[in-house]
């Protein structure tokens, strides 16, 4: 990859990182390595690239035994913090990390009428 292609793929992270709470936001390839990143001092990229590289491959095995074509997104709620992992391009994962209040994945669980 040259410096260009890195410079323009950090370029594509910045508008997350705009958003308040959002901790970090990586590229990551689909085996664990960190293609692009930006994120606060402190956040270990190196180390949730590679636990996330295998993330979106569980989701599609997941996908497809319940029959549906691919994975959107994955969340993982924490305590204090979200990370969403999402599909970018063919070869590559977004993953964000934020504060439980920047990264929201709404959900409602109906319960059946009586």
């Amino acid at each position: 990859m040259t410096d260009q292609q890195s410079d323009s793929l950090a370029a594509t992270l910045r508008p997350y990182r705009e958003n308040p709470g959002v901790l970090a936001a990586l590229l990551v390839s689909r085996d664990g390595f960190i293609v692009a990143a930006d994120a606060d001092q402190g956040v270990d990229v190196t180390a949730i690239a590679a636990h996330l590289g295998g993330v979106l491959d569980v989701g599609a095995r997941l996908a497809r035994e319940l029959g549906q074509r691919e994975t959107r997104h994955v969340f993982i709620e924490l305590d204090d913090l979200t990370v969403l992992v999402s599909p970018f391009g063919d070869e590559l994962l977004l993953a964000l990390v934020g504060e439980a209040e920047a990264l929201t994945c709404e959900y409602r669980l109906r319960r059946p009428p009586a």
